[in-house]
């Protein structure tokens, strides 16, 4: 640790809207593996990342302009929580009971039940938290990761894990040749510098939707309390409303060779505009219409005419800014796809799908360069605008959010002992949150999580489709 301080430097880095409007939340995943890495290694590599990774060691804080930023103070540092501990639980009973946590001990597979992070009034939230469990017998371990969404989003999580990971296998590689404070490792360039995003203040509105810009441009009384807030009673505010939900986690795994036929008869119906559709186009698209038509079936869309599925897109290969760039700030965008309830109500066939799919496919290709540049001017120019927003999307009733995490390299998380056997999320966000994971690299495919009540999850799991998803 005392090498990793050394090289702190004192900064303040200002976060933007993306970032506060993420900001009561965590990224937090459990990586599970069948062989284990000494605790010495692991905890020397982490601290070798946090070099390149400062940000997760400052205080974060809110201004009197309702922007967060991030002091780096050596002499007052909020350091990540690194925990290793051992348990009776063999890593096999784990893997035949298709990793049940609840089989963990229970300050383990309860450390962060909630996304919210504690948000302790008087304490500083800590940004990160890092706990290895190692199974009976040296069978396995398990790394639970947990880091504020505020820091980074998704795919600059897996980027800090893989860089974890690589450090890691580096000193396994050479520590019995080399004393573990002396190996050298290359260092690697990551971009915190929220500036980078900052465009043209004349880039205009045009390409937003008017309903988005009056939603963020509303300055509500609300939004105006809630942007003011420590980002840890934010986290406070949520995690309670988290903890009167009656939701519960659900997890599928999704073969390629069961849905690629699915998928081929979808494209044959792929409307004039649209060049091509993806599978997670078709995935997103059979879950918006199994979950729409479960809902019809629990009485939840009566009266409804259109119905909103909402999808999380990551911006940085649409903005070359960010090209050629690490970068570790949110650059995930709600964009939404709206359905027309009578169709998919009546079936679920391919042509149907297909419909939903392209519906998708555009809002997708909605997020383009200018669409997100002025996005970004827009909600870093009203403070309290992504609250409204952020308020908007999770108030709506009955709303679908799918996020796909397919090009995500979770399991290149190869910390010296092989690649994890699963990575799975420790919680989603929201009710009826679905996220699309990848599966094993040895078997391909996709592991398909999904939050939601119990009594609209039977009713999606008794539709005649559901065997196109499990």
């Amino acid at each position: 640790m005392d090498g990793f301080i050394d090289t702190l430097k004192p900064q303040t880095i200002y976060l933007d809207g993306y970032d506060d409007g993420s900001s009561f939340l965590n990224i937090a995943f459990y990586f599970w593996y069948e062989k284990t890495v000494p605790s010495n290694v692991l905890e020397a590599a982490l601290y070798r990342t946090l070099e390149e990774f400062p940000i997760l060691a400052g205080r974060i804080k809110t201004g009197n302009d309702s922007r967060s930023f991030v002091v780096i103070d050596k002499h007052r540092l909020n350091m990540p929580v690194y925990t290793d501990s051992s348990c009776n639980v063999h890593f096999q009973t784990l893997k035949d009971s298709g990793f049940d946590v609840s089989l963990l001990p229970a300050d383990y597979s309860s450390a962060c039940k909630s996304p919210a992070p504690p948000g302790i009034i008087g304490h500083c939230m800590r940004l990160a938290e890092f706990h290895v469990l190692r199974m009976k017998d040296d069978s396995g371990m398990c790394i639970f990761s947990s880091v504020s969404h505020a820091i980074l989003d998704g795919k600059a999580y897996c980027m800090f894990m893989k860089r974890w990971a690589d450090i890691s296998k580096r000193i396994m590689a050479v520590q019995e040749q080399q004393d573990i404070c002396d190996i050298v490792v290359p260092a690697e360039d990551f971009q915190h510098d929220r500036s980078i995003l900052e465009t043209d203040k004349n880039s205009g509105t045009d390409a937003l939707e008017p309903e988005l810009y009056g939603i963020i441009t509303k300055n509500t009384v609300a939004a105006r309390w809630i942007a003011w807030f420590s980002p840890e009673v934010r986290g406070r505010i949520f995690r309670y409303l988290m903890s009167s939900s009656n939701i519960c986690n659900y997890y599928f795994p999704l073969s390629s060779s069961a849905f690629e036929h699915l998928v081929q008869l979808v494209r044959q119906f792929a409307e004039p505009d649209i060049s091509h559709l993806s599978a997670n186009d078709v995935i997103s698209a059979l879950a918006t219409v199994l979950f729409a038509q479960a809902l019809h079936r629990a009485g939840r869309l009566d009266g409804e005419v259109v119905y909103l599925a909402t999808i999380v897109a990551d911006i940085r290969p649409r903005v070359k800014q960010l090209a050629n760039t690490n970068y570790v700030g949110n650059t995930v965008l709600p964009k939404t796809a709206a359905c027309l309830l009578d169709r998919i109500l009546k079936d679920c066939g391919p042509q149907v799908l297909a419909a939903v799919a392209c519906n998708i496919r555009r809002a997708v290709d909605g997020l383009d360069e200018r669409y997100c540049n002025q996005l970004g001017h827009l909600i870093n120019k009203y403070p309290c605008g992504y609250v409204d927003l952020v308020m908007n999307i999770t108030s709506m009733e009955n709303a679908f959010v799918s996020t796909n995490h397919t090009r995500f390299e979770y399991y290149a998380s190869d910390f010296g002992s092989g690649s994890p056997v699963l990575v799975r999320p420790a919680f989603l966000i929201f009710e009826n949150d679905f996220v699309i994971m990848p599966g094993h690299p040895s078997v391909g495919g996709y592991e398909l999580a999904f939050t939601m009540v119990p009594e609209i999850a039977k009713y999606m799991m008794e539709s005649e489709y559901w065997q196109y998803i499990h």
